[in-house]
Protein backbone atom coordinates (compact mmCIF):
# COMPACT_ATOMS: atom_id res chain seq x y z
CA UNK A 1 0.00 0.00 0.00
CA UNK A 2 2.80 2.62 1.42
CA UNK A 3 4.75 1.34 -2.34
CA UNK A 4 1.30 2.59 -4.25
CA UNK A 5 0.78 5.90 -2.31
CA UNK A 6 4.73 6.56 -2.69
CA UNK A 7 4.42 5.86 -6.41
CA UNK A 8 1.41 7.85 -6.90
CA UNK A 9 2.90 10.88 -4.75
CA UNK A 10 5.92 10.61 -7.24
CA UNK A 11 4.03 10.79 -9.95
CA UNK A 12 1.39 13.55 -8.71
CA UNK A 13 5.34 15.81 -8.34
CA UNK A 14 6.00 14.99 -11.75
CA UNK A 15 2.32 15.80 -13.29
CA UNK A 16 2.85 19.43 -11.51
CA UNK A 17 6.47 19.39 -12.43
CA UNK A 18 5.71 19.24 -16.19
CA UNK A 19 2.09 21.65 -15.95
CA UNK A 20 5.09 24.29 -13.90
CA UNK A 21 7.42 23.90 -17.10
CA UNK A 22 4.92 24.35 -19.89
CA UNK A 23 3.66 27.41 -18.08
CA UNK A 24 7.42 28.77 -17.92
CA UNK A 25 7.82 28.57 -22.03
CA UNK A 26 6.92 32.03 -23.73
CA UNK A 27 4.44 31.60 -25.90
CA UNK A 28 4.62 32.68 -29.64
CA UNK A 29 2.68 35.22 -31.12
CA UNK A 30 2.68 35.48 -34.87
CA UNK A 31 3.04 39.11 -36.17
CA UNK A 32 2.50 40.24 -40.15
CA UNK A 33 2.39 43.21 -42.02
CA UNK A 34 1.85 45.16 -45.31
CA UNK A 35 3.42 48.31 -46.21
CA UNK A 36 1.19 50.12 -48.76
CA UNK A 37 1.28 53.67 -50.04
CA UNK A 38 -1.03 55.80 -47.74
CA UNK A 39 -2.68 57.03 -51.23
CA UNK A 40 -2.58 54.40 -53.88
CA UNK A 41 -2.75 51.61 -51.14
CA UNK A 42 -0.39 50.19 -53.73
CA UNK A 43 2.44 47.84 -51.98
CA UNK A 44 5.71 49.98 -51.10
CA UNK A 45 8.91 48.09 -50.41
CA UNK A 46 10.51 49.34 -47.82
CA UNK A 47 13.58 48.83 -44.63
CA UNK A 48 11.68 47.29 -41.42
CA UNK A 49 13.48 47.05 -37.98
CA UNK A 50 12.08 45.47 -34.73
CA UNK A 51 13.21 45.72 -31.23
CA UNK A 52 12.32 43.81 -28.41
CA UNK A 53 11.27 46.38 -25.01
CA UNK A 54 12.57 47.53 -22.89
CA UNK A 55 16.18 45.76 -23.40
CA UNK A 56 15.99 45.17 -27.21
CA UNK A 57 17.29 41.79 -26.53
CA UNK A 58 15.39 40.53 -29.85
CA UNK A 59 16.21 42.81 -32.87
CA UNK A 60 15.67 41.99 -36.58
CA UNK A 61 15.28 43.30 -40.33
CA UNK A 62 13.17 42.82 -43.16
CA UNK A 63 13.10 44.35 -46.79
CA UNK A 64 10.42 44.09 -48.77
CA UNK A 65 6.35 45.19 -48.70
CA UNK A 66 5.67 41.91 -46.33
CA UNK A 67 6.76 40.12 -43.85
CA UNK A 68 6.40 38.29 -40.60
CA UNK A 69 8.10 37.46 -37.35
CA UNK A 70 7.34 36.19 -33.65
CA UNK A 71 7.31 37.85 -30.83
CA UNK A 72 7.30 36.27 -27.34
CA UNK A 73 4.44 36.45 -25.12
CA UNK A 74 4.86 39.39 -22.58
CA UNK A 75 7.44 41.50 -24.29
CA UNK A 76 6.41 44.43 -26.58
CA UNK A 77 8.27 45.22 -29.86
CA UNK A 78 9.53 48.50 -31.40
CA UNK A 79 8.76 48.57 -34.87
CA UNK A 80 10.18 51.37 -37.68
CA UNK A 81 9.45 51.19 -41.47
CA UNK A 82 11.52 53.39 -43.88
CA UNK A 83 11.03 53.65 -47.53
CA UNK A 84 12.15 56.90 -49.94
CA UNK A 85 10.07 59.04 -50.23
CA UNK A 86 7.91 58.56 -47.60
CA UNK A 87 7.29 59.94 -43.70
CA UNK A 88 9.05 56.79 -41.44
CA UNK A 89 6.67 55.03 -39.30
CA UNK A 90 7.37 53.79 -35.65
CA UNK A 91 5.31 52.53 -33.35
CA UNK A 92 5.06 49.92 -30.64
CA UNK A 93 3.44 46.71 -31.26
CA UNK A 94 1.65 45.66 -28.30
CA UNK A 95 1.23 41.75 -27.13
CA UNK A 96 -2.74 41.91 -25.87
CA UNK A 97 -3.29 43.24 -29.67
CA UNK A 98 -3.07 39.58 -30.34
CA UNK A 99 -6.02 37.18 -30.78
CA UNK A 100 -5.70 33.76 -31.58
CA UNK A 101 -2.17 33.92 -30.91
CA UNK A 102 -1.75 36.33 -34.17
CA UNK A 103 -1.64 40.19 -34.95
CA UNK A 104 -1.90 41.39 -38.22
CA UNK A 105 -1.60 45.22 -39.14
CA UNK A 106 -1.58 47.35 -42.73
CA UNK A 107 0.82 49.94 -42.73
CA UNK A 108 0.31 52.62 -44.73
CA UNK A 109 3.18 54.71 -45.64
CA UNK A 110 2.41 58.82 -46.27
CA UNK A 111 4.77 59.80 -49.09
CA UNK A 112 6.53 63.28 -48.01
CA UNK A 113 6.74 65.35 -50.54
CA UNK A 114 6.42 69.17 -50.78
CA UNK A 115 3.07 70.74 -49.59
CA UNK A 116 2.16 67.39 -48.77
CA UNK A 117 -0.60 67.55 -46.03
CA UNK A 118 -0.41 65.02 -43.26
CA UNK A 119 -3.72 64.91 -40.66
CA UNK A 120 -2.92 63.47 -37.40
CA UNK A 121 -5.31 61.46 -37.00
CA UNK A 122 -4.89 60.26 -33.18
CA UNK A 123 -3.81 63.70 -31.84
CA UNK A 124 -5.97 64.13 -29.04
CA UNK A 125 -6.36 67.27 -26.80
CA UNK A 126 -8.76 67.68 -23.62
CA UNK A 127 -11.94 69.08 -24.48
CA UNK A 128 -11.64 72.86 -24.72
CA UNK A 129 -8.05 72.78 -23.83
CA UNK A 130 -4.59 72.41 -25.89
CA UNK A 131 -2.54 70.15 -23.46
CA UNK A 132 -1.64 66.60 -25.39
CA UNK A 133 -2.66 63.68 -24.01
CA UNK A 134 -0.15 60.60 -24.11
CA UNK A 135 -2.06 58.47 -26.51
CA UNK A 136 -1.10 60.87 -29.29
CA UNK A 137 2.55 60.75 -28.29
CA UNK A 138 3.48 57.79 -30.80
CA UNK A 139 1.81 59.72 -34.03
CA UNK A 140 3.73 62.83 -33.23
CA UNK A 141 6.87 60.79 -32.68
CA UNK A 142 6.68 59.42 -35.96
CA UNK A 143 6.73 63.56 -37.72
CA UNK A 144 10.00 63.52 -35.31
CA UNK A 145 11.23 60.44 -37.36
CA UNK A 146 10.64 61.69 -40.49
CA UNK A 147 12.25 65.26 -40.02
CA UNK A 148 15.42 63.20 -38.56
CA UNK A 149 15.37 61.62 -41.63
CA UNK A 150 15.27 64.33 -43.49
CA UNK A 151 17.10 67.26 -41.97
CA UNK A 152 16.57 69.77 -44.61
CA UNK A 153 12.96 69.43 -44.29
CA UNK A 154 10.71 71.95 -42.82
CA UNK A 155 7.10 71.66 -41.98
CA UNK A 156 4.52 73.70 -41.06
CA UNK A 157 1.33 72.76 -38.40
CA UNK A 158 -1.94 73.72 -38.98
CA UNK A 159 -4.73 74.35 -36.35
CA UNK A 160 -8.29 73.45 -36.68
CA UNK A 161 -11.82 73.97 -34.61
CA UNK A 162 -15.02 73.17 -34.81
CA UNK A 163 -17.02 75.97 -36.88
CA UNK A 164 -18.99 76.06 -33.90
CA UNK A 165 -18.99 79.01 -30.68
CA UNK A 166 -16.61 81.42 -30.85
CA UNK A 167 -14.96 82.82 -33.80
CA UNK A 168 -11.94 84.13 -31.51
CA UNK A 169 -11.90 81.40 -29.29
CA UNK A 170 -12.22 78.96 -31.81
CA UNK A 171 -9.06 80.69 -33.60
CA UNK A 172 -7.34 81.27 -29.93
CA UNK A 173 -7.69 77.64 -29.09
CA UNK A 174 -6.45 76.41 -32.46
CA UNK A 175 -3.27 78.49 -31.72
CA UNK A 176 -2.31 77.62 -28.63
CA UNK A 177 -2.91 73.48 -29.95
CA UNK A 178 -0.22 73.77 -32.69
CA UNK A 179 1.94 75.65 -30.20
CA UNK A 180 1.74 72.73 -28.22
CA UNK A 181 2.32 70.05 -30.76
CA UNK A 182 5.33 72.74 -31.95
CA UNK A 183 6.84 72.13 -28.02
CA UNK A 184 5.94 68.52 -27.95
CA UNK A 185 8.50 68.44 -31.04
CA UNK A 186 11.05 71.19 -29.82
CA UNK A 187 11.16 68.79 -26.91
CA UNK A 188 11.94 65.80 -28.69
CA UNK A 189 15.46 67.53 -30.42
CA UNK A 190 14.06 69.55 -33.54
CA UNK A 191 15.30 73.17 -34.06
CA UNK A 192 12.51 75.24 -33.47
CA UNK A 193 13.15 77.31 -36.93
CA UNK A 194 12.02 74.11 -38.89
CA UNK A 195 8.46 74.61 -37.68
CA UNK A 196 6.43 77.16 -38.70
CA UNK A 197 2.98 76.98 -36.86
CA UNK A 198 -0.86 78.55 -38.69
CA UNK A 199 -3.96 78.59 -36.53
CA UNK A 200 -7.14 78.97 -38.56
CA UNK A 201 -10.06 78.23 -36.08
CA UNK A 202 -13.34 77.23 -37.51
CA UNK A 203 -12.63 78.78 -41.00
CA UNK A 204 -12.03 75.33 -42.97
CA UNK A 205 -14.09 72.82 -41.76
CA UNK A 206 -14.11 69.69 -43.17
CA UNK A 207 -17.98 69.34 -42.53
CA UNK A 208 -20.49 71.11 -41.89
CA UNK A 209 -23.01 68.41 -40.76
CA UNK A 210 -23.80 68.54 -36.92
CA UNK A 211 -23.11 64.99 -36.05
CA UNK A 212 -20.37 63.99 -33.63
CA UNK A 213 -18.21 62.63 -36.15
CA UNK A 214 -18.56 65.24 -38.17
CA UNK A 215 -17.63 68.01 -35.73
CA UNK A 216 -14.64 65.91 -34.37
CA UNK A 217 -13.23 65.44 -37.95
CA UNK A 218 -13.27 69.45 -37.88
CA UNK A 219 -11.29 69.55 -34.56
CA UNK A 220 -7.64 68.37 -35.89
CA UNK A 221 -4.15 69.47 -36.79
CA UNK A 222 -2.10 68.95 -39.84
CA UNK A 223 1.27 68.90 -40.67
CA UNK A 224 2.30 70.53 -44.26
CA UNK A 225 5.80 69.85 -45.62
CA UNK A 226 7.02 73.16 -46.89
CA UNK A 227 10.75 72.18 -47.95
CA UNK A 228 11.78 68.71 -48.48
Amino acid sequence: MKKHISLFICLLHIGVLGLYAQDQEPKIITYSAKVIDADSKEAVDSKVKYESLPYGSKIGVFSGSTFTFNLEEGNDYALVVRADGYATHSSTIKNDESVDGKIEQVIELVPNGVNRLIRLDKLIFALGKADISAESYEELNQIVAMLNDSETMTIQLEGHTDFRGNEKQNFKLSEERVESVRDYLVKQGIDKKRIKTKAFGGSQPLSREGDAESRAANRRVEVRILTN
